[in-house]
């Protein structure tokens, strides 16, 4: 969900000297001898943003565990940095000429952090244990999935019933993590299981030590099956807040930090020990109307609100550019399918009260045409102040818009959890494929906040999926993308972009490993 959602205030304040974090090169043990540097380690500290809900990568969307546990399991499949598909514990995979067997050829070198083998049967309970529970991100989507098969130890074939060529891809996206069925098998729900909180994977690193609020360490994985990582430890220290994350990279207290505030990239630009890289994502900042509530089951009240957004004010104010306005219902990064001819309208303040003076709106006392719409936004990430520029835009137009901020994990569980709202502001990744509009926007898909059906939709998004011709598959996306700017089940405002940096004494970082690593694994990051 993409992107990093960010709460709290908080930092862990850590020894100046430490290697990672200071431009000497020495090495100081910590002084409490968990979570900072022993003698002679190479350390690595990342920002992170937020406690983890869990350790359990496939139960909810985390995006504050997902940088974390993707360095302790590992998937048939992954994303790389350009946010494509390459192999994980899968080293080939083969689908029938009907599309409807796909079968996954596994690496027979693979162990657990406990030394125990990872083999198709790990696998198969995995994917078949998310299945059975609804509530879990991927079950949905395994419906699709009528049986999994493990002819041998290393081989894994899904029997599908229909074809789908985007099924590959959604197994290196959320939610997909291989787990141990010896550790998880054992009668105990996975929310329940102690390696939810404890996690034993296969991944290059090893989970150590979690401090709430301050810290989550990992340590390598000598036995790792690509390699024992260079790195001896990574630390990821909780800084819910982007200024005092970033003072904190210019002091040398971290040595990464995704996604920089728009506000400080020119001062960590001058900085020559500071390394900056453009990181794009096809995860637009949006806003999700919830279809239940009665006013927003209303097109014209979601197009008056659409027209009186202005994106323009909010790239430039809040991102100075970098994140540019984005229209299109899919998207404009991902150029061969993404419709920009029918988009989401423009801003116009006089043709918002025009819709809804048509639609038989009359303004009260104070002006409004519609009052008591509230949004829900979790701290960080400009998402507050770009709320507030709507809440100002929209009051123009006539509609009372009142902004509600949470903590992310509150905002979470009153948003993902309990879908207790009326609009809500959110990220969230809608690649690698245009699949994702069928789990952003599907009838009856987890993801589908804002419980949005149309049936002509959800035939189109099928069409799209069952044939592998490009050209094809993009006629039907762009015509689902078109009965979406029609309806507006939700509202693209801006194109995720931004800088991640590190201290330039590293080298193989996430962002160099098109493909060849994974997205956020550090397995081949180095110290120069």
């Amino acid at each position: 969900m993409k992107r990093k959602l960010l709460c709290m205030s908080l930092i862990i304040v850590l020894i100046a000297s430490l290697l990672a974090g200071c431009g000497n090169g020495d090495n100081a043990p910590s002084e409490d001898g968990k979570g900072g540097k022993s003698e002679g380690d190479k350390v690595m500290i990342v920002r992170a943003t937020g406690d983890p809900m869990t350790f359990n990568p496939d139960t909810i969307p985390d995006d504050y565990a997902y940088p974390i546990v993707q360095n302790i399991f590992n998937r048939l499949v992954k994303l790389d940095a350009s946010k494509q598909i390459i192999p994980d514990l899968a080293t080939d995979w083969d689908v029938s000429e009907d599309g409807k067997t796909i079968t996954f050829n596994l690496r027979d070198d693979a162990k657990w952090h406990d030394g125990e083998k990872v083999t198709s049967k790990d696998v198969k309970y995995t994917f078949d244990t998310i299945k059975e529970n609804e509530s879990y991100y991927m079950s949905s989507r395994l419906a699709i999935v009528d049986s999994i098969e493990t002819p041998d130890e290393y081989t894994v074939v899904f029997n599908m019933n229909r074809p789908d060529v985007s099924f590959i891809a959604d197994l290196g996206w959320y939610g997909t993590f291989i787990l141990p069925e010896h550790i998880f098998n054992n009668g105990q729900s996975w929310e329940d299981n102690p390696a939810s909180k404890e996690p034993i994977g296969s991944g290059p690193f090893k989970f150590e030590d979690f401090k709430q609020g301050e810290s989550i360490t990992l340590v390598a994985n000598p036995d790792y099956h690509e390699g024992a990582p260079k790195l001896d430890k990574i630390i990821f220290s909780i800084i819910p807040d982007d200024a005092t994350a970033v003072e904190a990279l210019l002091n040398g207290d971290i040595d990464v930090l995704d996604s920089v505030p728009a506000a400080n990239v020119k001062e960590l630009e001058a900085n020559e020990n500071i390394r900056l890289a453009l990181n794009e994502y096809p995860s637009p900042m949006r806003i999700i109307f919830n279809l239940n509530e009665e006013i927003l089951q209303d097109v014209n009240v979601r197009r008056a609100i659409a027209t009186a957004i202005d994106r323009e004010e909010i790239s430039q104010k809040i991102f100075d550019g970098i994140q540019k306005p984005e229209y299109n219902m899919y998207p404009s990064l991902i150029e061969w399918v993404s419709n920009s001819e029918q988009t989401a309208p423009k801003f116009n303040i006089e043709e918002a009260i025009n819709i809804l003076e048509e639609a038989g709106y009359t303004k009260d006392a104070d002006g409004y045409y519609i009052r008591g719409l509230t949004i829900d936004v979790f701290e960080d990430g400009g998402y507050p102040d770009a709320a507030k520029l709507m809440e100002a835009t929209l009051a123009q137009a006539g509609i009372e818009l009142i902004v509600q901020v949470h903590e992310f994990n509150a905002w979470s569980e009153k948003v993902d959890i309990q879908r207790d709202f009326m609009l809500e502001l959110q990220g969230g990744f809608m690649g690698p494929d245009p699949a994702a509009l069928q789990k952003r926007l599907g009838t009856g898909e987890y993801s589908n906040y804002g419980d949005y059906s149309n049936k002509e939709f959800d035939e189109l998004l099928e069409k799209g999926a069952a044939t592998g011709n490009q050209d094809e598959r993009a006629k039907y996306y762009k015509k689902a993308q078109a009965i979406l700017a029609e309806e507006l089940p939700y509202i693209p405002i801006v194109a995720y972009a931004g800088y991640d940096a590190n201290n330039d004494r590293f080298i193989n970082l996430p962002i160099d490993g098109e493909g060849k690593w994974g997205w956020s694994e550090y397995t081949f990051t180095d110290i120069k």
